[in-house]
């Protein structure tokens, strides 16, 4: 797995919106925060277009994001949100000069289809962290964001996180991967999807009810995507939701619940996802945890 060149000050992001379109203030704040650390940036010709529910048409929005791929200058991608719509790119966007010259992209939820590409396609890892839209959720330096800026100029994170009544304590090493559990699911049995042997697997939600949760985990467990796992870490299971009858059992516990007959640790709570803090993960590193009574470790392996 190739990891992109770690970036200094006066790299070149670009400010692209494959998914949902955002509105206009997003773009300033971004602006101002990447002029506040030091870094050039340019903003796709679509950023802040609309059309539908989207950030311009699919033809408008691939194109802004294959400038992005084919600029022979351009450092690190951020994508402005998630949303939906990045999947509808997939055909219209080459990411094939990424495997010769890996370029950092950087964003989570609706882009794990992008993630999901890259290291299962092209071979290249990527960052799954915060995004433009989330500059309105506070400091920068509670949210995560200057840790992203801090992980992509090659300071690697060191985790630790408060233990959790779900945890299965153990230690495991192994290749991250993963994002949204819904994307996950609809890539599934695709070229996009992953191989999990040995992987640590790594998985977020938000807005779901929790009868089609149980639906998707389900959907991983019979597909074998559950199983030969060096672990499972679990983030931000936001804003569940009842149907119209109560489903029993809250998201964490249906998740442990579908993974029970496994031996491998387990994580619940890892501060990552659709909350108000989103700690950074590069998907396709190797990295060591570490699962107790006294809590989590999570460390990047060089």
């Amino acid at each position: 797995m190739k990891v992109p060149q770690f970036i200094k000050p006066g790299a070149l992001v670009g400010l692209v919106s494959p998914a949902g379109k955002i509105a206009p203030e997003y773009l300033d704040l971004s602006r101002k925060y990447l002029d506040k650390i030091g870094m050039r940036h340019i903003s796709g010709t679509n950023v802040i277009n609309s059309w539908h529910q989207f950030a311009g048409t699919d033809e408008q929005r691939a194109a802004d994001l294959q400038a992005m791929i084919d600029n022979p200058e351009m450092s690190v991608i951020w994508c402005m949100r998630g949303g939906y719509g990045a999947g509808r790119l997939l055909e219209l966007v080459d990411f094939g000069p990424m495997k010769d010259k890996p370029k950092w992209l950087v964003g989570f939820s609706d882009i794990t289809f992008y993630h999901a590409l890259l290291q299962n396609q092209i071979g290249v890892a990527s960052m799954h962290a915060a995004m433009p839209k989330n500059l309105d959720r506070g400091l920068t330096s509670a949210n995560g964001i200057d840790m992203l800026w801090r992980f992509l100029q090659g300071e690697l994170p060191s985790y630790s996180v408060n233990p959790h009544p779900l945890n299965r304590p153990g230690w495991a090493k192994g290749q991250l991967t993963g994002g949204n559990l819904t994307i996950l699911s609809v890539v599934r049995g695709s070229s996009l999807d992953y191989n999990p042997a040995g992987k640590v697997l790594f998985l977020e939600e938000v807005g779901e009810q929790l009868y089609h949760l149980d639906r998707m985990m389900y959907g991983l467990y019979i597909s074998g995507k559950l199983e030969g796992l060096a672990a499972l870490i679990v983030g931000d299971m936001s804003e569940m939701q009842e149907g119209r009858d109560s489903f029993g059992a809250e998201a964490y516990q249906l998740i442990a619940d579908v993974v029970k007959k496994y031996d491998y640790p387990l994580v619940f709570g890892f501060p990552a996802g659709h909350d108000k803090v989103n700690l950074p993960l590069l998907l396709g590193a190797n990295v060591d945890l570490n699962v107790s009574v006294r809590g989590v470790e999570l460390n990047y392996i060089g």
